[in-house]
């Protein structure tokens, strides 16, 4: 599949759905990453808005986290390109910009591998199941421009990440996801990305489903496509496992040191809010062919129905959209 057919805003067209395009990208000697988030959400009643987030690691300092949310009518949206902007705030293939709070950024974008799909036909984007679409448009993107908080400028001189892009009519009840592009090896070919997820079907939570596609040019493609006990989640910790015919065996583990965890509130169409927490230093250890490869610069994520004790949630209650920007402390 050709990653035309999803370059672009699908809430442009269609209502009842949440979307997420995003960035995230590490600095080659991991003192740095940045997650930026161009969500829409547009329910079928009511109305709709945009919300953007950015938010920002540096080993040494505190976490950096920014929100704003629009009204549907300052959103411009494309609806047959990856083309939006709010407010000063934009994305394309090739260039992002924005300001929140105090915290700025312009970025370039190039390069890149082929897309991954985790959905392994073409009928499941368009069609009402799953009700959750996912794929990774741009994996080992890099980034280079500068980053900017308050007085301070964090230069940006090829980062590596991804640009990602999700949508659905809800979240999911849980999961875990996980890519890394970043190796301790050295290797700017090699990435991998998956998922292990709980739906909630006819008012009952599916077994775990996993999806793990991994790319390099030292081994097999690997595609191991929604196989139930394949994957594991907690808090901290995912991993996933194959052994087929037609796969090599292999496993993939991501681990996270709870407090790097960046915890975000996510909004469903109709109201509800799940809770995601996000690290991009999460250890890898990804085994395939034989080898096993290893990384301190993985991105991990976990989505619960309720937050985790300890990890606070950003924007914190109280936070009036009305009245400007969300800037964590």
């Amino acid at each position: 599949m050709s990653r035309d057919p999803f370059e672009r805003v699908v809430t442009a067209a269609r209502d009842g759905l949440y979307e997420s395009n995003y960035l995230k990208a590490n600095a080659p000697d991991g003192s740095a990453a940045v997650w930026i988030k161009h969500n829409t959400l547009r329910p079928k009643d009511g109305p709709g808005k945009g919300e953007f987030w950015i938010v920002v690691w540096q080993v040494g300092r505190p976490l950096i986290v920014a929100k704003r949310e629009v009204p549907w009518a300052s959103l411009t949206l494309s609806a047959d390109h990856l083309a939006l902007s709010s407010g000063g705030v934009s994305l394309t293939p090739d260039h992002a910009k924005g300001a929140l709070a105090d915290v700025a950024w312009d970025l370039h974008l190039s390069g890149g591998l082929p897309p991954l799909f985790h959905l392994p036909y073409r009928w499941m984007y368009t069609a009402g199941f799953p009700k959750k679409k996912a794929l990774t448009p741009a994996p080992n993107l890099v980034f280079d421009g500068e980053l900017r908080v308050g007085d301070r400028v964090l230069p940006v001189h090829r980062w590596v990440g991804l640009r990602g892009h999700n949508w659905g009519s809800e979240h999911a009840h849980s999961y875990a996801y996980g890519s890394c592009n970043a190796w301790d090896d050295g290797s700017s070919t090699r990435t991998v990305d998956g998922f292990t997820v709980q739906l909630r079907l006819g008012g009952r939570t599916t077994p775990w489903l996993t999806s793990v596609l991994a790319r390099d040019p030292d081994l097999d493609r690997t595609a191991l496509r929604c196989w139930f006990g394949a994957g594991t989640v907690t808090p901290t910790r995912w991993s996933a496992h194959w052994s087929a015919p037609h796969l090599r065996r292999g496993s993939l583990t991501m681990t996270a040191d709870p407090a790097t965890y960046a915890g975000l509130r996510y909004a469903h169409p109709d109201g509800r809010e799940s809770y995601c927490y996000n690290t991009k230093s999460a250890e890898v250890a990804l085994t395939a062919g034989g080898r096993t490869y290893t990384s301190r610069q993985g991105e991990l994520e976990v989505l619960f129905p309720e937050p985790l004790d300890g990890v606070p949630l950003h924007p914190t209650p109280g936070w009036d959209p009305g009245a400007g920007d969300y800037r964590s402390a």
